[in-house]
């Protein structure tokens, strides 16, 4: 029986051979599901972070809305001082305001009106008519005793009416010193406004 011999060329072949054997067969398809592996981990990662993103906006979004709730809330807080109480019955209201308003103005002979309303705002908003006469200086008083009072009163008219000066008669040539006079009786008209927070009205 022949013996085959195998050149050192040969070997170095059939080594080469078997290794590319190798690395088509086994190491290439590895190498080929590990990059797939890669991309798809990649991807996993990249949607992951996208999420956290996405996640990291809903946190912020929602710290954004809650300091704008809380500030909203201060506002109302703020806003809720400056409305009077909800008119239960308004015959009432008008009564406690006719009074308050007399306190104001106790020199200044007031009178006290209802005015009208709105449509849609009967509930949550009442007009007064206010009448009077005085001195300039009282009405000032008056007026920003109005204007600085809480709840608001909103002044949203004003007319007032200085008494003519008095024409002096001739017939008498002689100049005569001007004397000081106090300060003249004026009268005045105001439209005042309150508004009220919301409730139900359950009075006449």
């Amino acid at each position: 029986m022949k013996k085959f011999k195998i050149s050192q060329r040969e070997k170095v072949y059939l080594i080469a051979g078997g290794a590319a054997l190798f690395i088509g067969v086994v190491l290439f398809p590895a190498y080929k599901a590990a990059a797939a592996y890669r991309t798809e981990q990649l991807e996993q990662l990249e949607g992951e972070i996208a999420l956290l993103e996405s996640l990291n906006g809903l946190l912020a979004d929602a710290r954004a809305i809650q300091t704008e709730n809380e500030m909203l809330h201060d506002a109302l807080k703020g806003a809720d001082e400056l409305l009077f109480p909800p008119i239960e019955n308004r015959i009432m209201t008008q009564t406690k305001m006719i009074k308050l308003l007399n306190e104001m103005g106790p020199d200044l002979d007031l009178e006290v009106s209802a005015g009208r309303s709105g449509i849609g705002d009967a509930s949550t908003q009442m007009n007064l008519s206010v009448r009077g006469k005085g001195r300039y200086p009282e009405i000032l008083k008056f007026m920003h005793r109005v204007e600085t009072y809480r709840p608001l009163i909103l002044v949203d008219s004003m007319m007032l009416n200085a008494p003519k000066p008095k024409k002096s008669r001739g017939g008498s040539s002689a100049k005569k010193a001007p004397e000081k006079t106090k300060d003249p009786t004026m009268s005045f008209k105001l439209t005042l406004q309150l508004h009220t927070r919301a409730g139900e009205e359950g009075g006449a």
